[in-house]
């Protein structure tokens, strides 16, 4: 094997294990079993290393989408997600490392997201509006990853019903939706110190990122000494967790709260969805947090995804489905939340959210035709 080939392989090896700000090239050199100057040879740095990964599996996937088959649109569709699923098998390793770098460098999400969608309007034979490629290619690209996690298998033909079809054929009445106040619980002791450290604390991991941010930078922004913090908190690690936990339950309380049995669950997953944009919009790093948890900690990531996923499938106990099938459908949902907060607080391209609402609200009806 050429010495190039170890860097690489070795690279895939670490990071789509270990965190991209955790990982050296001392350890890519030791894990290619070689000397520490080989590797500039062939790379300057670890970025460039990083970029050549985010490179090889951005051609992956443009070279698996190419192969698309099928005379319907049902046929295009079906061999579209199975064409994704393989390539989130295949490479399972380098679409982790994809995932995680998707946002770090921004250009490769915009580069694969016009293959996705190059490839999709193939499929429909025509272009597609802003909600309707998150309502699909959101809940294609969501459901693969969230599957492929827990090691878990899906219908693809109920997939495929499902966006062809929507979920619900009962009317969604949007003015009864924006008419319902929505509620969020406020903390009483906000202002304690161990409540304005674990608040700066989030806000700061949101905004600059979990490992370019030291203690001392918190406690400077309090004007507290660095001691008070350990009065709270044994570590870094730990405080990160204790801010990560409180999100999700903040989150599943917030969901709970605005949880009205009268509604359909068409009506509820848009209350939802307005809830999200209003529970985010004054605190976008509480987003970008949530999303970091999957390459800082995989374990309470996937622990959130299980119970947000749970509280979906009891949210559709009015629908004829089964079990299996409510939690496909409940997949989807979360894919068009996720993908709707891309929209809106990383590549900024969701100006509108109410048009998007309503278009969403048909689509649950309709699917996409």
């Amino acid at each position: 094997m050429s010495t190039k080939n170890k860097i690489i392989l070795a690279a895939i090896d670490l990071f789509s294990e270990i965190p991209y700000d955790n990982v050296s090239i001392l350890q890519i050199c030791k894990n290619a079993c070689i000397s520490n100057g080989s590797i500039y040879k062939y790379f300057k740095n670890k970025e460039e290393l990083f970029i050549y990964l985010m490179e090889l599996i951005s051609e992956k996937i443009e070279e698996k989408l190419s192969s698309l088959k099928g005379d319907s649109v049902e046929e295009k569709l079906k061999n579209y997600i199975e064409l994704n699923l393989e390539i989130t098998k295949d490479e399972k390793n380098l679409i982790k490392i994809f995932r995680e770098g998707q946002y770090k460098f921004i250009e490769y999400e915009k580069r694969i997201k016009k293959a996705y969608l190059k490839t999709l309007e193939k499929v429909f034979g025509r272009k597609l509006s802003q909600a309707e490629i998150i309502y699909v290619l959101g809940s294609m690209r969501f459901i693969n990853i969230s599957y492929s996690y827990r090691n878990k298998i899906y219908n693809v033909d109920f997939l495929v019903k499902i966006l062809l079809n929507g979920f619900t054929k009962e009317y969604i009445d949007l003015k009864k939706i924006y008419d319902i106040n929505i509620y969020k619980k406020i903390i009483l002791n906000s202002e304690g110190i161990k409540n304005k450290i674990l608040s700066k604390g989030a806000e700061l991991f949101g905004k600059y990122g979990f490992y370019d941010i030291k203690i001392k930078n918190i406690t400077d922004q309090l004007n507290m000494a660095v001691g008070s913090f350990y009065n709270f908190f044994e570590n870094k690690e730990i405080f990160f967790i204790k801010i990560i936990e409180d999100i999700k339950t903040e989150i599943l309380e917030f969901l709970k709260d605005n949880f009205h049995k009268e509604l359909t669950p068409g009506e509820l997953h848009i209350l939802f969805l307005n809830s999200y944009i209003n529970f985010y919009k004054d605190q976008e790093f509480k987003c970008k947090l949530i999303r970091d948890t999957e390459f800082i900690n995989l374990e309470i990531y996937l622990d959130f995804l299980n119970k947000i996923e749970n509280f979906y499938i009891k949210t559709l106990d009015k629908t004829p489905y089964s079990e299996s099938e409510k939690e496909v459908i409940s997949n989807i949902l979360l894919g068009i939340q996720h993908y709707m907060e891309i929209e809106l607080f990383f590549t900024k391209e969701l100006k509108i959210p109410e048009d998007f609402l309503n278009e969403i609200s048909i689509l649950f009806r309709t699917g996409v035709k």
